[in-house]
């Protein structure tokens, strides 16, 4: 794999940020009910795009549009039979990305997973009419990791895991397929400071919930970390989580696991950071140990262009307009 020597050698790695965000801003229509999983069928070309510009501002690694890939999640919009084909054509739509901007470089291709349900439109709470029974979810991770390794990922990265029995599922299906798995958790923050579980109500504002979301409180960080180290993936980390709580959470994984760490934050609504400010806490986490660095919801190209250049390095123009 492309990345293991760079791994191994405790070299810097630079992701991408967020792709589903940078495709609406780009152009892509996302859907109510299942986000950004569509796009790469109706905006291959802004995808596309999206990938190239990260790697114009410098990513060692490239996320193929696949968070809301699984067949649960395009049930709800009748493409459920397509998802295998559409999780392919994410991984092509990268790979394409690179060919245009540098295809001598070192790029690793990721293929994103995650535990995202269909939502009920308007909101960010889970459609129960399309949530799969447990024997069913399982089948639908492996469908989906199965086709990230026909289409020639690099590795697999889950993302969001903040549950330990979803996630478990989640974990377990992808590493049956062959492919290096990067695990990214969520946490949010008891009120204490210590590192919770990521948890919806803590984290999004209450007109994305459905009124009759239920909410059954934070639960505590240390069994996810647990159960996903169980998995022994390659690298461990911390993704999707304020910036306040990032610190909490990497405490929490130190503690067990001492392995590569990937911090990628988010940078949302009232937590929104610019570009500067995102890339200096980056390098702070930098100095701590985390090896790979990158941004998720809320940060866009910019955000990875102005990290690259707090770590030297050369960028590539923007496209165009």
């Amino acid at each position: 794999m492309i990345l293991d020597e760079k791994l191994a050698i405790g070299e810097t790695l630079l992701m991408d940020g967020a792709v589903g965000a940078e495709v609406e801003r780009f152009g892509g229509r996302m859907d109510s009910a299942a986000w950004c999983g569509l796009a790469t069928e109706t905006h291959p070309a802004v995808v596309c795009r999206v990938h190239a510009e990260y790697l114009r501002a410098g990513s060692d690694i490239a996320t193929a549009n696949t968070f809301a890939n699984c067949r649960h999640v395009l049930d709800s919009v009748g493409k459920g039979d397509d998802a295998s084909s559409i999780t392919k054509r994410a991984v092509e739509l990268v790979r394409e990305a690179i060919d245009e901007v540098n295809p001598d470089r070192p790029i690793a291709v990721a293929g994103s997973m995650s535990n995202t349900m269909a939502w009920i439109p308007g909101t960010f709470s889970t459609d129960e009419t399309y949530a799969p029974s447990p024997d069913q979810e399982s089948a639908n991770y492996r469908e989906q990791a199965e086709a990230l390794a026909e289409a020639g990922a690099d590795l697999i990265v889950l993302e969001m895991m903040a549950d330990v029995r979803n996630a478990s599922r989640l974990a377990e299906a992808a590493s049956t397929v062959g492919l290096p798995v990067w695990i990214g958790m969520s946490c949010s923050l008891f009120p204490d400071g210590s590192a919770a579980a990521w948890h919806m109500h803590l984290e999004e504002p209450p007109e994305k919930l459905d009124d009759n979301h239920q909410d059954y409180g934070p639960e505590p960080f240390g069994p996810v970390v647990e159960a996903m180290q169980s998995f022994n993936p390659q690298v461990m980390g911390i993704m999707h989580s304020r910036m306040a709580a990032v610190g909490a959470g990497i405490d929490m994984v130190r503690k067990t696991w001492s392995g590569p760490m990937m911090v990628y934050p988010e940078s949302l609504y009232e937590h929104a950071e610019e570009p500067e400010v995102f890339a200096e806490h980056l390098m702070v986490f930098r100095e701590g140990g985390a090896q790979i660095l990158g941004g998720c919801c809320g940060t866009r190209i910019d955000h990875i262009r102005a990290l690259s250049e707090k770590l030297g390095r050369s960028i590539e123009q923007p496209s165009g307009p």
